[in-house]
């Protein structure tokens, strides 16, 4: 989501070399057996029926909006919005329990990426020059630090203690991995991966990084909170997977499986992967910290797949993030000129 500026996010709603730098210090995953997969899930609209989407509050005269992030307590819900004036903004909308606060991103032009339990919302600026990414918190915006102000610098994620992950690319297409620490305010410095073509993905709240290395073929990795990288592998040892997402100790994201494409979870502790349900085969999008993966309109829970209740059966759905409350916060189109809303299903 960080590689997709904010306007193309909201007006689109509508409609091995890698593998051998990885396996220093992983004798646990590679070894480790792969969890058989699960028997398909009986699918439901919701348990008991309890599942509801509320919409959430917007700016006034506001054309779309939409959720970028949720923190995982399900507190602090962040997104954005084109509001129509006499010329277009796209202001940063930041709701706490349900509260709309909205603010221009201190880089002008910039969207909106994550946000942490505390409410600290982080950011990047316009795709089409170099410009520092930036974070938002208690009330003020400031702008990051970056190595080289000609790299193309953009964040990723950001934990609960504040810690922020995120990728520079030198104008040789050349990619490293940042860390801006918490505990170093002002601070800034470059983290391993597994080479120049690697991108983070997702971070967890205990510092593992995951992520993806696009080369021959696409490999996946996890970085331990002491800089070790691990491989992330599919059914039958096959490396071309990819992660998506992360929280807790759960990782989401596709892999092949007989040769056709499967939705993956796999266990950051052990390594181990459990093939998802057919129907979440792709746009696995997010994951929370009991291991409950979101998928577009559908979660999957234990052995049940349950569907984010619509308004009308021809309205689309669709969840950016998942609590580790179950909460999903995402957006509702009803195929209506200006109808497309940040919303949040609870109760699901």
């Amino acid at each position: 989501m960080t590689e997709i500026s904010r306007r193309t996010v909201l007006r689109g709603v509508a409609v091995t070399t890698a593998a051998a730098a990885l396996t220093s210090g992983y004798a646990v995953a590679a070894s480790a057996v792969p969890a058989p997969a699960a028997p398909a899930p009986a699918v439901s609209a919701a348990p008991g029926g309890t599942c509801a989407m509320r919409t959430l509050p917007v700016p006034a005269e506001t054309y779309r909006s939409d959720v970028t992030a949720m923190d995982p307590s399900g507190r602090f819900v962040l997104g954005s919005a084109i509001v129509r004036q006499a010329t277009d903004t796209y202001p940063v909308l930041l709701w706490d329990r349900g509260r709309l606060t909205s603010f221009d991103p201190p880089a002008p032009g910039g969207s909106p990426v994550d946000v942490n339990r505390h409410g600290v919302a982080i950011g990047n600026g316009p795709r089409d020059v170099p410009s520092p990414p930036w974070r938002y918190r208690d009330g003020r915006g400031e702008l990051l630090p970056v190595i080289d102000p000609a790299d193309d610098t953009t964040v990723v994620a950001v934990n609960s203690r504040g810690d922020i992950v995120g990728m520079g690319l030198t104008p040789t297409n050349q990619r490293y991995g940042l860390l801006w620490p918490a505990g170093r305010p002002g601070a800034v410095q470059v983290i391993n991966t597994p080479s120049p073509y690697s991108v983070i993905t997702g971070f967890t709240d205990g510092g593992t990084v995951v992520g993806r290395t696009d080369e021959v073929e696409t490999t996946s990795w996890l970085r331990t909170p002491s800089g070790a990288l691990r491989p992330l592998s599919g059914p039958d040892g096959d490396t071309w997977v990819t992660v998506r997402a992360a929280s807790g100790r759960w990782a989401v994201g596709q892999g092949l499986q007989g040769g056709a494409n499967a939705g993956l979870r796999w266990d950051l502790r052990t390594g181990r992967y459990t093939v998802l349900d057919p129907q979440l085969t792709h746009d696995q999008t997010d994951v929370n910290a009991r291991g409950t993966v979101l998928g577009g309109s559908l979660l999957q829970r234990g052995d049940t797949v349950l569907t984010l209740p619509s308004p009308a059966p021809d309205h689309v759905v669709g969840g950016r993030a998942i609590a580790d409350n179950g909460t999903v916060a995402g957006f509702h189109n009803p195929r209506v000129p200006d109808g497309v809303r940040a919303v949040l299903w609870t109760g699901c």
